[in-house]
């Protein structure tokens, strides 16, 4: 009589619900998301696990195929499928990594996706510059050749390192303030190059100078630079980042004309290079930030060849330029006697 009554009472409240259901009143149905923000590495959709069922129970032989697998199962995704803070190139549309972990990031390296070609040119260009650099600059000489041959390595190297480490982790899991980070390192690099990596250029254009003259120039050139690393580091769109370096730059700028009338030191023959330096970098971050060729082509250089791509082509012409300027004046400094200018 009791399992009867249970099963009387259980219908009686399956007929409720019902009735609810009809009128309402009922419990609704949670909608599915149409476009999850999936973590292949962490087997995570959203706040729920992705769990391969058989027969109503996990099966475990494919959550183990695939954790063997690894990233060679990971899906590309499209541009309204990133996180915001991702979304920063509207007509760059497929190809993007999902949220990975730290090892799902190192592993895309191994994987053809929209951010390869950037992480490429830099991580390669950072290992030989670290091999072959060190050997093509004149430790020994004199007239502190020295600090400004470390000031030339250090400007070389710096927008390799931070940019290879933001393109490669930043579609991470902590998301956008780890992003920020990363892009602020991104920064730091460029202006280490940027400003560091001149001071040989800057030397050499004053060497002969009047010593008050010259110590006035380099703290200028220092003082300009320390208020672009300032607005570098609270820049937030892609022309502020741009714009926080004009004062160098445009110093720099005024230095190459003097050496072009002959009113400045440095070696006559880098002087192509001397305006090739910053004329080509100055021409990729304007590409860069006008999102050219891919605005015109939406979706069709998404892999290769869009602006970012170019951008990091051109950047590498242009610390070639500088290394060229920078061992020419290193070693007319060497070689000049002032008193004969």
């Amino acid at each position: 009589m009791r399992d009867a009554d249970g099963v009387t009472e259980s219908c009686s409240k399956m007929f409720d619900m019902s009735i609810q259901e009809i009128n309402g009143k009922g419990p609704k149905k949670r909608k599915k998301s149409l476009e999850p923000n999936c973590d292949i590495d962490r087997g995570e959709c959203g706040n729920e696990k992705v769990e391969v069922k058989n027969g109503g129970g996990v099966n475990e032989e494919s959550k183990e195929e695939q954790r063997r697998v690894g990233d060679k199962s990971v899906e590309l995704l499209h541009w309204r499928d990133m996180p915001q803070h991702l979304q920063f190139n509207p007509y760059v549309l497929t190809g993007y990594r999902p949220l990975q972990s730290f090892g799902g990031c190192v592993r895309s390296l191994f994987y053809f996706h929209n951010e390869t070609i950037n992480i490429l040119t830099h991580g390669v260009s950072l290992l030989y510059m670290m091999a072959v650099l060190p050997g093509l600059l004149p430790w020994g000489g004199g007239g502190g050749a020295w600090f400004l041959s470390l000031c030339h390595l250090m400007g070389a190297l710096a927008p390799w390192c931070g940019s290879f480490l933001y393109h490669l982790f930043m579609n991470h899991t902590q998301g956008a303030s780890l992003y920020h980070r990363l892009l602020q390192l991104d920064m730091l690099g460029i202006w280490v190059s940027q400003s560091i990596g001149a001071i040989p250029m800057v030397t050499a254009t004053v060497y002969c100078a009047p010593t008050l003259l010259r110590y006035a120039a380099l703290a200028v050139y220092c003082l300009g630079s320390l208020i672009g690393l300032y607005k570098a580091m609270r820049a937030w769109s892609p022309w502020e980042r741009r714009l926080c370096f004009a004062a160098p730059f445009c110093m720099r700028l005024l230095l190459a004309g003097a050496r072009a009338a002959n009113l400045a030191g440095g070696d006559p023959h880098a002087i192509l290079h001397v305006f090739l330096q910053d004329a080509v970098s100055l021409g990729g971050g304007v590409i860069g930030a006008m999102h050219i060729p891919e605005k015109w082509f939406p979706g069709t250089v998404d892999r290769c060849l869009n602006s970012h791509n170019i951008m990091h082509v051109l950047v590498v012409l242009a610390v070639y330029s500088m290394h060229q300027v920078t061992t020419r004046d290193l070693a007319w400094m060497s070689s000049v006697d002032c008193r004969r200018l």
